[in-house]
């Protein structure tokens, strides 16, 4: 991530949810083990598209890791910002056509026209990553292991609580078999 910090991103819901897991399992505790949710909230200006806000409305139907993570993010709301990209003049007045969901599709729009510095985003398997890429004109694609091996880089984590990090969450988000996450963790050391 090019040794600048982050300051401003657009987030996806995929990327809020897994920062969100810690505070859902009963093998993290948020108490005495750092946060990376809200390290996010409170280093970041952090901004969502209404579309995020209403997939992470849908989650909350589900009684499961990810419900209780959607809820969790719902009741933080007053520490992010929800805003329209299709109601700003710079942007088009429709949405895209990118080939991701709404919310991904919305983010980076929303990225794009506020200029921030990142796109917070799950997306780093598939094709998916490389259309994340390319539609964005501006702001880099963080995916959110890569900000968690950040947050360690920068000592704001040590690597072990980082390496801790990514295997909570990994093991309720599906990244356990992920290349991209291996070699992320690898390079922790």
């Amino acid at each position: 991530m090019n040794q600048r910090e982050l300051r401003t991103v657009v987030a996806d819901t995929s990327a809020l949810v897994s920062l969100a897991v810690p505070h859902t399992v009963s093998e993290y505790d948020t108490e005495t083990a750092p946060d990376p949710f809200q390290y996010l909230l409170t280093t970041c200006h952090v901004s969502v598209p209404p579309t995020v806000v209403s997939e992470l409305r849908d989650l909350t139907q589900y009684r499961d890791v990810h419900g209780a993570a959607a809820s969790t993010l719902l009741t933080a709301g007053d520490h992010y910002t929800v805003d329209d990209p299709y109601e700003r003049p710079e942007t088009p007045d429709s949405r895209p056509t990118f080939g991701l969901d709404d919310g991904e599709t919305d983010g980076i729009v929303l990225g794009n026209a506020r200029d921030v510095d990142g796109f917070l985003t799950d997306e780093f398997g598939g094709t998916n990553f490389a259309l994340v890429h390319a539609a964005l004109d501006g702001p880099r694609i963080v995916p959110t292991p890569r900000l968690l091996r950040e947050y360690a880089r920068t000592d704001h984590l040590t690597t072990d609580e980082a390496r801790t990090l990514i295997t909570t969450i990994g093991s309720h988000r599906s990244w356990e078999n992920s290349p991209y996450v291996a070699q992320l963790v690898a390079r922790l050391e």
